[in-house]
């Protein structure tokens, strides 16, 4: 029995405290008064990433600022199923280990360097391709790009 009530105690005591509103500093209420009155229903961890949101968005220069906005009236412009795609695509690529998430952002920026005229033909090509052509293309970029690295670092 005592050794429960001591596990007990350590538990509570290792709880992350949630962040209350009062604790947030006057900016980030600020920023953050659209949340106010939900604060109190908020997870801690919510809390804790809205604040840290908050604090990162007081340091963003106008430009920055300006950028970010328009990033996410464009998010919320998307349609609900193509933002549920999106987040699926996400959390698959965070779950890839490091050094293929590494591999494919690097694919990614040079996809991101080619010309628009390249863009649109890659993409018409690759929506032609069946499912099992997609996955054999994907697998090849991933050697090419394995292979110039390679090439690279033993120079």
């Amino acid at each position: 029995m005592k050794l429960i009530l001591i596990t007990i105690n350590l538990l509570l005591v290792m709880q992350v405290k949630a962040i209350e509103w009062h604790e947030l500093n006057e900016n980030q209420q600020q920023t953050l008064k659209p949340f106010k009155s939900e604060w109190i229903e908020m997870s801690e961890e919510r809390r804790a990433q809205l604040a840290k949101g908050a604090t990162r968005w007081t340091n963003l220069n106008q430009e920055e600022k300006a950028f970010v906005l328009n990033r996410l009236n464009k998010w919320k412009n998307l349609p609900a199923q193509q933002r549920k795609t999106i987040r699926e695509r996400y959390q698959k690529f965070q779950q890839l280990d490091p050094e293929e998430r590494a591999l494919m952002w690097r694919i990614h920026q040079r996809y991101k360097k080619l010309s628009p005229a390249k863009k649109k033909n890659l993409r018409k090509r690759y929506q032609q391709l069946t499912t099992k052509q997609k996955q054999q293309f994907k697998k090849r970029q991933l050697n090419r790009q394995q292979r110039r690295e390679q090439r690279r670092n033993k120079q």
